[in-house]
């Protein structure tokens, strides 16, 4: 299938035969490579490809480009296929040897293992996902495709982030939780969901009158800066911990 190839889309586009790191020599060929990846398996039409590369003002030398773009792939990744089919091509590579499917996956896995209650085994299945990520994903990649994909990539990786210090929390990990929400809430200050893990993780570690305080101080950031008012989720948080009867797990 692959013969020991593998392929990283979270953080720069990179090639990998072994330790050994192929060389992609342009930005189109890159490009060309990451639409046919994102394409998983399936067949990519020539016109995906322009629109995806070029965009609207796409040269009439696209076509050929894209034909010379994918022959030179064929030689660089000798071993994987990359097969012709009717308006398009088809990159036959084994999802275990590209990262963003090696992400979906163990996020997945770290899902079941949540539901069944091994939260030890959870959090090393999302420790293993978010090390994948050498940085933003595609990055270097430019136009409204790459832009597009990439923005769902990131909210896929701040979500899984997001379950991770949730489990580190209900695990009792609550000063590194602390720590890196802390740090998180600082660089994304209207990010609520952020801010209701870290009233919880300080209130787990035993701390309430701080989490009580930091509800005070995103309430007056919404207020301020947005206009708002903490939505239902900061509200139901907040409620939880000023109770006498303070909930102990974490949403």
């Amino acid at each position: 299938m692959s013969d020991g190839v593998r392929f990283d889309l979270l953080g720069p586009l990179r090639a990998w035969r072994g330790d050994e790191e192929l060389e992609l020599r342009s930005h189109l060929q890159r490009s060309v490579l990451a639409v046919l990846l994102l394409g998983k398996r399936r067949q990519v039409s020539t016109d995906e490809i322009i629109a995806a590369v070029w965009g609207a003002g796409a040269p009439r030398s696209a076509l050929m480009a894209t034909r010379s773009y994918v022959s030179r792939l064929r030689l660089l990744l000798d071993g994987i296929e990359i097969r012709a089919t009717g308006g398009g091509y088809q990159l036959i590579v084994d999802p275990a040897m590209v990262d963003v499917s090696v992400f979906r996956k163990t996020r997945a896995a770290a899902r079941a293992a949540r539901e069944r209650r091994d939260l030890t085994e959870a959090a090393r299945l999302l420790d293993a996902a978010l090390a994948l990520w050498k940085g933003p994903a595609l990055q270097g990649l430019t136009g409204p495709f790459f832009d597009s994909r990439r923005t769902w990539l990131e909210e896929q990786r701040s979500i899984a982030q997001q379950d991770s210090w949730s489990l580190a929390i209900e695990l009792g990990r609550h000063d590194e939780a602390i720590a890196d929400l802390t740090e998180a809430t600082a660089a994304n200050p209207y990010h609520e969901r952020l801010w209701e893990l870290l009233m919880l993780a300080l209130t787990h570690a035993g701390r309430r009158d701080d989490a009580l305080a930091a509800y005070d101080r995103i309430t007056r950031i919404l207020d301020q800066d947005l206009g708002l008012e903490p939505g239902p989720g900061l509200r139901k948080t907040r409620a939880s911990i000023a109770s006498p009867l303070t909930h102990r797990s974490v949403a």
